[in-house]
């Protein structure tokens, strides 16, 4: 039986060759939502805005594993900038 990290695919009728495990390339939209800690919501917006990529096959809409990485990169470059703070909320009086 093969471990967590090789998979057996046939070749042929006569042979096996071993694959090393491979990441999904495309996940469904309750995937990449669950992926990125959103809402199916938030995650078809972001997907009819155009910062996630995903297409049809047959009925099903497959996201790309891909997009959801660059996504999360563009994110932490918008993210890395200093946040302007404003004075904040008044103090009461006492």
């Amino acid at each position: 039986m093969p471990d967590n990290t090789t998979l057996m695919m046939p070749h042929s009728r006569r042979q096996a060759v071993a694959v090393e495990a491979l990441s999904p390339l495309v996940v469904p939209p309750k995937v990449a939502a669950a992926m990125l800690g959103y809402g199916l919501t938030r995650t078809y917006a972001l997907l009819k805005a155009g910062e996630l990529k995903s297409y049809v096959d047959g009925g099903a809409r497959r996201v790309l594993v891909r997009s959801i990485t660059e996504y999360i990169e563009r994110k932490l470059e918008t993210d890395s900038k200093p946040a302007r703070r404003g004075p904040g909320r008044p103090r009461k009086a006492t």
